[in-house]
């Protein structure tokens, strides 16, 4: 489709010209050839988003040298970064998304997203994170993080609960957060047995996964939560941060009940009157986004709760019925 809107748009002609396909290992040379300067810059970005794919920086470079500055130009970095973080190249990825204008931030993102497991350090990552625009590279830092741990967790068969408590601070809420995805995996949703492997320090074994697949949600906040601290999650979500170790271990806890799409509205339920503020916040985001036919008299019963943000939350879902839409898609490969 992107051949077809770019050969119309540059007027003169009502037929597109044929477009040669880019044989595997092809580089910008072969898009030089063409002799209408849009398919020359659709095939420059292309040529980039393939060499990327192929793992080849070098070429992408160069396709994406080879386009004037502008949006082309930015929409190249972007397709080249987001093909070098699927291909395991996360440093020139990163340095790609640097260059990719308004697209960064969607570049950042897909990156950390497609980022393969691997034996490269996390500081290896995260030595990237320099070559993006000043204001992203807290939260750019923040998704690598996230990544790092999924990858290190998720579908391992392993969830051991001393290398998450080993984990460095800044690392620790993701570190929490990617074991308790695999603990509530392998433990069949359990999350009692999920807490309680982690307080006797039990390694929790098992299968594991070819596809890394689960249910997410997007970042959404009510009014009053902006304060609270949150970490990037799986596939573009955000979570609270608990006050303390403790408290964080139950959050993401119920962050891996969301995950697993065989889990209902019903599990969590029992978190509704949870004390803890974050916690509580978090069973209810999770709660009113999923169906379930006792819904609206449970959210109606809250909504003279004393605290604003749960009676944010209930106006908001009593007000868009948010336990009957869509139920959100798997998202991570």
């Amino acid at each position: 489709m992107i051949w077809l809107l770019l050969a119309c748009a540059g007027g003169g002609s009502t037929v597109a010209p044929e477009v040669r396909a880019l044989p595997p290992g092809a580089g910008p040379e072969v898009c030089a050839e063409e002799p209408f300067e849009q398919l020359r810059v659709a095939c420059y970005v292309e040529a980039a988003a393939r060499a990327g794919r192929e793992g080849d920086a070098e070429r992408a470079e160069a396709a994406c040298g080879a386009v004037g500055e502008g949006t082309w130009r930015d929409e190249c970095h972007f397709r080249a970064g987001e093909e070098l973080g699927r291909a395991g190249k996360v440093v020139p990825a990163l340095a790609h998304c640097g260059r990719a204008g308004r697209f960064a931030t969607f570049c950042t993102t897909h990156v950390g997203w497609g980022i393969p497991a691997s034996d490269e350090p996390l500081a290896a990552w995260l030595s990237g994170v320099s070559a993006l625009p000043t204001d992203l590279q807290a939260e750019g830092t923040d998704i690598l993080r996230a990544r790092w741990w999924f990858n290190h967790s998720f579908g391992t068969g392993t969830a051991d609960p001393a290398v998450a408590k080993a984990a460095p601070a800044d690392d620790a809420p993701h570190a929490r957060g990617a074991w308790a995805l695999e603990a509530i995996r392998l433990t069949g949703g359990d999350r009692a047995a999920a807490r309680a492997a982690w307080d006797a320090g039990t390694i929790l074994t098992g299968t594991a996964l070819e596809r890394r697949l689960g249910r997410y949600d997007a970042p959404f906040r009510v009014t009053g939560e902006d304060a609270l601290p949150r970490v990037w999650t799986f596939g573009g979500s955000r979570r609270f941060v608990g006050e303390t170790p403790d408290e964080d271990v139950d959050i993401a806890l119920l962050e891996g009940l969301y995950f697993r799409e065989q889990v209902g509205a019903d599990a969590f339920a029992p978190s509704l009157t949870d004390p803890r503020p974050r916690v509580r916040y978090t069973a209810l985001r999770c709660y009113r986004t999923l169906p379930s036919a006792d819904a609206a008299a449970v959210l109606g019963a809250m909504a003279a709760d004393p605290d604003p943000i749960v009676r944010a939350h209930v106006a908001d879902a009593l007000k868009y019925k948010t336990w009957k839409g869509k139920r959100n898609a798997p998202g991570l490969r």
